[in-house]
């Protein structure tokens, strides 16, 4: 007598469920594992604490580099760089601290007096109200955040004649305005020091104006990006060094 009953179309249909529900149960199971660790990372008191810890040293790191720009300290603004970091700016990428991110802050904007806090135009203060933001990675060694700025801008008076040449390359004929938008930035903790520096930061601007302080009014700007012509003179002025 055989133990095995036969197969009918009602025993398949059931073994068909029973297959389907487990393989449903599994996919459940799986997914459940797959998103405890997310879980557990929300409702981790001491990472999230850590979280907050990092987001405030974030936040200090960026006030400090607004204070270092208003007071036009900009060798402690470029010591606040990674040294492979990048620097978008009026159309012109700047990488590397010793290098690029040097000869924007050391060859345009301390001449210039660029980049120092100033109220928003007449006009223009909704361009700069936005909110600020600051998200650290759950393994707190990189980080991204957005600020809002209103600050003096400025870029050489573009001339061909050798005497405007010449002004550029002492820091002189620097046209200068209001400018209101958002920076964009990027960081990562120092493998030595463990500090955070800025991996990328990058300008974006919602509106120019030509605007002074204490004017009462205010007429929107469009500037050109910086020029082929002026990232050359900053080179030759950066190799006299």
């Amino acid at each position: 007598m055989s133990i095995f009953k036969p197969v009918t179309s009602r025993t398949a249909s059931r073994r068909s469920f029973l297959w389907k529900f487990g393989a449903g149960v599994s996919a459940v199971a799986s997914t459940a594992v797959m998103a405890r660790p997310e879980a557990s990372t929300a409702g981790d008191p001491a990472l999230k604490a850590a979280l907050l810890e990092e987001e405030k040293a974030l936040r200090q790191l960026h006030q400090a580099f607004e204070q270092a720009m208003d007071r036009g300290q900009y060798e402690e603004v470029i010591a606040m760089f990674a040294p492979d970091a990048q620097v978008t700016f009026n159309g012109r990428v700047f990488d590397q601290r010793h290098q690029g991110v040097s000869r924007l802050y050391l060859g345009l904007f301390k001449p210039g007096k660029v980049g120092r806090r100033m109220e928003a135009a007449p006009g223009f203060e909704s361009s700069v109200r936005q909110q600020d933001k600051v998200e650290v990675s759950a393994d707190l060694r990189s980080a991204t955040a957005e600020f809002p700025y209103s600050i003096q801008v400025g870029v050489p008076v573009e001339s061909e004649n050798s005497l405007a040449s010449m002004a550029r390359l002492h820091g002189e004929g620097v046209q200068t305005w209001w400018e209101g938008g958002a920076y964009t930035a990027a960081y990562a903790k120092d493998a030595v020091d463990g500090r955070w520096k800025i991996s990328r930061l990058e300008y974006n601007t919602v509106a120019r104006a030509d605007y002074r302080a204490g004017r009462s009014y205010a007429t929107p700007l469009a500037m050109s990006p910086l020029s082929a012509r002026y990232m050359e003179d900053m080179e030759r002025m950066e190799k006299s060094v």
